[in-house]
């Protein structure tokens, strides 16, 4: 697994960042050259009296300028430094927003195309909390990187600095400085634990977010509204009690930084003016230097620590997209001669497991007529449903194939297999927006004339009875629809692919008897025209099949024509 610093490397590199490096060089030169500068400027306001050696020094370069020409130069250098620093904080917004907007497509695709198995274990709230605020949290990882990268190249200018002036003084400080990270690596590391604590925070506070908006009706219904807001309180409130240990940690850590600072400034003041003696000109800068330099070691130590924070949500992040791209479904390849279904297909010794010990379907072998309608029953668990994915390509078996119209179904003709099948599950799924749009899914480039015939194939000619038609906004989940309106609507957006196989997941378990007599006319208009596969325990569209099989433990108990 990679670490997270060259995951984000790789995901920063470009003209950008060698444009964010460029700019923080140059304004780390630029700070440094002023206090240098300093200097002169000191000896030239005392009528240059105070005989500082680093003017002596200055003077065999050349005569030195004017006081008006030095402060010239002196605001120069403050000006370029400012757009230097302009600069390089759009260039880290920048590089920031493309490592958030990589990370988050990188993830999506990752998710979208890997394999139906892998994605049926995956606890959907995790992966929400995961590309919502842990991929922000990574992009703030990358804004204190270069944040520390900066003040490193800063420390680095003003070290030279104080070294031109005095090594004996630029050594103590950059003693003193090592030791300061030294003394709070725990620090750091305890930053790195609380950021591994503020990610499972947020996966749980998601987690209860999701229960308590997809389960309202439930908890209504028992009057648990209070227990919920409760546990949501509690939830919100443990992951600010992580998030406020983080900030005070960091602002003890600063505090305490910036006090001993200052003490170690008026020692070394103390020591300067009555061990060392060091002139003003030569005095003044140096104090400058360290003043600046406090805040800056400050800084580089809260920015290192904010890295360690945010790293674990990075790492998370890439542990997910390794883990999705690792399970990517096998490559499409388009055959010179697409699979269609018409005469039948077969399953041969088909065999899957889902985890270890029993597997979910056992050595299967089927046969089936094209045009036919095939009823599967069985008691929960039993297969039904993974014999549903493998005979539409959704999943492929770990042993034995699927065969159509006596051709095997390759592991990279799944994909286009399933553009001629049609999934319609218990619990129908519609997207937010207009009827017109959730049929769309199937066929974005249908007209008026097929959502019409598709919609009267399904017996859903309710449609055009509402008030805005085909552009009637069916609501969050299709809730402005009835249970057997949404799954009327989700039938014609299947049949609108024109489908060979169409596949009936308990399609109308949940329905009242009317709403389950349209889905069964709507079958019953459909024979012959398609292979259909009803999952279902009892009900009209068991009635309807042409044959009934029984599965129990993976395997066929009863193979009834």
């Amino acid at each position: 697994m990679s670490a997270p610093l060259p995951d984000l490397i790789r995901l920063a590199r470009g003209p950008r960042l060698w444009a964010l490096v460029g700019a923080s060089l140059l304004g780390a030169m630029l700070e440094g050259a002023g206090f240098v500068l300093l200097v002169p400027l000191v000896d030239a306001t005392l009528g240059g009296e105070a005989g500082g050696r680093l003017s002596e020094a200055l003077r065999w370069i050349g005569p030195l300028p004017s006081l008006g020409t030095l402060l010239a130069i002196f605001v120069a250098i403050l000006a370029l430094r400012a757009a230097a620093e302009f600069a390089r904080r759009l260039l880290t917004f920048d590089i920031r927003m493309a490592v958030v907007d990589g990370l988050r497509n990188r993830a999506i695709s990752a998710l979208v195309a890997a394999d139906w198995r892998y994605l049926s274990r995956q606890r959907q709230s995790d992966n929400r909390a995961l590309l919502l605020t842990a991929i922000e949290r990574a992009g703030l990882a990358s804004s204190s990187l270069f944040a520390l990268v900066t003040t490193l190249f800063n420390l680095g200018a003003v070290a030279l600095a104080a070294l031109v002036i005095s090594p004996l003084f630029a050594l103590l400080g950059v003693v003193a400085g090592a030791l300061v990270l030294l003394l709070y690596r725990g620090l750091r590391s305890n930053a790195a634990r609380l950021g591994e604590a503020l990610t499972g925070r947020n996966k749980a506070v998601f987690g209860n977010l999701e229960k308590t908006l997809d389960g309202m009706r439930i908890i209504k219904s028992f009057g648990a509204e209070d227990r919920m807001a409760e546990e949501a309180r509690a939830g919100f409130i443990a992951m600010r009690k992580v998030q406020r240990r983080y900030i005070a940690q960091s602002g003890l850590a600063r505090l305490a930084l910036q006090i001993a600072g200052a003490i170690a400034l008026a020692a070394i003041v103390w020591f300067a003016v009555t061990q060392w003696n060091y002139d003003s000109a030569m005095l003044l800068p140096l104090i400058a230097i360290f003043a600046r330099a406090v805040p800056q070691l400050a800084g580089l130590q809260e920015q290192w620590q904010d890295w360690s924070h945010a790293a674990p949500a990075l790492h998370e992040t890439w542990t997910l997209i390794e883990q999705a791209e690792a399970a990517r479904e096998v490559p499409g390849e388009i055959s010179s001669t697409p699979h269609s279904l018409e005469t039948g297909f077969a399953l041969r010794g088909v065999t899957v497991h889902h985890r270890e010990g029993a597997p979910a379907l056992d050595n299967v072998t089927l046969e089936g007529r094209a045009g036919s309608i095939i009823a599967l029953t069985g008691p929960s668990g039993c297969g039904k449903s993974t014999l549903a994915d493998v005979l539409g390509g959704l999943i492929a078996p770990d042993e034995g194939e699927v065969v159509l119209d006596g051709r095997a179904l390759r592991p990279g003709e799944r994909r286009e297999w399933r553009a001629k099948v049609a999934y319609v599950q218990q619990e129908p799924v519609l997207f937010h927006g207009t009827v017109r749009d959730n049929l769309l899914w199937a066929d974005p480039g249908a007209d008026d004339v097929r959502l019409e015939q598709a919609l009267q194939r399904a017996h859903a000619g309710f449609v055009f009875d509402l008030p805005q038609g085909l552009d009637t906004p069916v609501g969050d989940a299709g809730r402005h629809l009835s249970g057997g309106e949404r799954q009327r609507i989700v039938l014609a957006r299947g049949l609108l692919r024109d489908p060979a196989l169409l596949i009936l997941d308990e399609a109308t378990s949940a329905l009242d008897t009317a709403a389950e007599r349209e889905v069964a006319d709507a079958v019953e208009a459909m024979r012959g025209s398609c292979t259909i596969l009803v999952i279902t325990h009892r009900g009209l569209l068991a009635e309807l099949a042409d044959r009934h099989l029984v599965m129990e433990a993976g395997r066929f108990v009863n193979l009834q024509s």
